[in-house]
């Protein structure tokens, strides 16, 4: 009776850990990448965050060497006119079912403040970022 016992509660256990949702390593793998791209962009790393792109993104690296220069330039235009950087922000991540989310950081000046979006996408085996952008258009957080 006891060995019956011991089977069942196996066997439940077992079910039981089969049906719980696994984490996906690599989600948190990416997600870790927009976190570390902002907190390089925090500490004026725009290289090595732009490098992050390049190593996580399907944009060409041309593109994001574009993109390096557009922000080197705007950032010191930005600075002078909403003071230096003070900090950043996960805010929230949206999903539709498990291959696609945008993550959404804000960064932080004395005087306003920059909205960061990833979006990224997961084709069955890899998650890689597809959209990367920065403005101050709050209206998708405030919904």
């Amino acid at each position: 009776m006891s060995k019956l016992i011991c089977t069942i509660v196996f066997i439940s256990l077992a079910l039981f850990s089969f049906g719980q949702a696994r984490p996906d390593k690599d989600k948190e793998r990416i997600n870790s990448v927009c976190d570390k791209f902002m907190q390089n962009f925090h500490y004026g790393k725009i290289t090595d965050a732009i490098q992050l792109l390049k190593q996580n993104s399907i944009m060409t690296h041309s593109d994001l060497d574009t993109l390096e220069a557009t922000i080197t330039n705007q950032i010191t235009n930005i600075l002078s006119m909403y003071g230096r950087i003070l900090s950043y922000e996960f805010i929230k991540e949206k999903k539709i079912k498990d291959f696609i989310a945008r993550r959404f950081y804000i960064l932080k000046l004395e005087k306003y403040y920059l909205k960061f979006d990833f979006t990224l996408y997961n084709n069955g085996s890899a998650w890689r970022i597809t959209y990367f952008r920065y403005n101050d258009d709050l209206i998708e957080l405030l919904n």
